[in-house]
């Protein structure tokens, strides 16, 4: 025969499970897409709030010509579009959350560390365009993961290159041709997009601060922040994701 303490710890512990239980099965996913070259571990030290679930989407090997929008949508397939979803987007991943935005409907949008007009890309990516340099560069520069590892560090970033590495892992050659057409060559067609938040750091060296607009700043945060600053990126998510709208 159970005591009454028993009876009612018992039937706590019962009602206790069923609300995790309803928690997790309504728990909101929150989908990544990563920068150029790297795979969704970029996002490993961001914490979620409760309720909320990480879905990294990570990079394939394009077809050659394929579009962006082609792209775009192969990405939106493996998005589970009948529960609200959160779309979150790193560098070149910001771009393609922004065209998947045009084919399916996250209940939000985060941007870190990217662009959204053209007022905000860099002026080398205007270049690019102007010159077409990406078709002119030889096939030998985009085959060498090592170089490109070295390439990137030296120009941009301040991190060990092994460090890097273990992120910088999507280099078919293949894959970083097309991407580097496809991110300099993305003109945003200037609509607003609803309900989008876009994190930036002050010393990002790709997407300059001081052409941002309608930004949510992190001071001293570089094109890196996502691992140097990743207690204060959660913080801002977090904000994000428990605004009511």
């Amino acid at each position: 025969m159970a005591y009454p303490s028993e009876i009612y710890q018992e039937h706590f512990l019962t009602r206790l499970w069923k609300s995790i239980r309803s928690i997790r099965k309504n728990k909101i996913n929150v989908y990544f897409v990563s920068g150029m070259c790297y795979n969704c571990k970029a996002f490993d030290k961001l914490i979620l709030p409760y309720g909320y679930h990480k879905v990294y989407l990570e990079w394939t090997i394009p077809r050659k010509y394929e579009s962006l929008k082609e792209y775009a949508s192969e990405m939106a397939r493996k998005i589970d579009t009948r529960h609200p979803f959160i779309l979150v987007g790193y560098s070149f991943g910001g771009v393609i959350v922004q065209e998947m935005a045009k084919i399916i409907t996250p209940r939000k949008i985060i941007l870190i560390s990217t662009f959204k007009s053209l007022k905000e890309a860099p002026a080398i990516f205007r270049f690019a365009r102007a010159t077409n340099i990406i078709e002119k560069v030889p096939d030998s520069f985009f085959t060498s993961s090592d170089f490109m590892t070295s390439v990137f560090n030296k120009l941009v970033y301040d991190l060990p290159n092994e460090e890097l590495a273990k992120y910088m892992t999507v280099t078919d050659p293949t894959y970083i041709r097309w991407a580097a057409r496809q991110i300099v060559n993305w003109l945003p067609d200037g609509h607003p997009i609803p309900h989008l938040y876009h994190i930036q750091g002050t010393k990002d060296q790709l997407f300059p601060f001081d052409k941002m607009d309608n930004i949510i700043p992190v001071p001293g945060g570089d094109h890196l922040m996502i691992l140097k600053h990743a207690r204060e990126i959660s913080r801002i998510i977090d904000y994000i994701l428990m605004k009511k709208e």
